[in-house]
């Protein structure tokens, strides 16, 4: 059964100690032992564990950027698309996207990715406003106030709940903002 465990399976496991116990607590033996797995079938998956990471820095690009930003970019009007991706938002596995900021200070390939995140993020929720209204220069100022609000956020540990009331205002301010350019 250990073998039918997909990559997926590990990086979701691995996001969950990240979340946890942040990026020390990350090893090939504590993913196992977190999963119930042998290291034999950690191997069986990955060369070693620097393809595990790399691996591991793909799913969190693909799985919390990629992914969230296609469902939203069709979405049909302004007030909903801001309340989806403040939903996305808020869901985030906080606990670990700071533990891979943390552990971007040390790691050169961690802290790339994190860039990559955070462009990907920033472009994704620029073009969602530009598509529904918000001229591009305001557009770009607003997804860098959420997108730093958000990374804040997570390192000062605010609350899920506090999130969205954050994010409630900015969506309101940018309706507004709509508004009085369609008029």
């Amino acid at each position: 059964m250990a073998g039918r465990r997909s990559r997926d399976d590990y990086f979701a496991a691995a996001m969950q100690i990240l979340e946890v116990s942040g990026f020390p607590a990350l090893s090939a033996s504590a993913l196992v032992d977190h999963m119930g797995l042998t290291r034999g079938a950690f191997y069986h998956r990955f060369e070693n564990f620097d393809d595990f990471v790399d691996g591991l820095l793909e799913y969190w690009e693909r799985h919390y950027s990629r992914v969230l930003i296609s469902e939203s970019a069709d979405v049909p009007d302004l007030f909903t698309m801001l309340r989806l991706q403040t939903q996305m938002a808020v869901s985030l596995p906080h606990g670990a996207e700071v533990a891979f900021r943390a552990w971007g200070t040390i790691n050169p390939r961690v802290a790339d990715a994190q860039k990559r995140v955070d462009q990907l993020r920033r472009a994704g929720l620029t073009r969602s406003l530009v598509d529904h209204g918000i001229p591009p220069a305001p557009a770009s100022v607003y997804a860098d106030i959420s997108l730093n609000a958000l990374a804040g956020a997570q390192m000062s540990g605010t609350t899920p709940e506090r999130m969205l009331t954050m994010y409630e205002e900015l969506g309101g301010l940018l309706t507004a903002r709509a508004n009085n350019i369609a008029m």
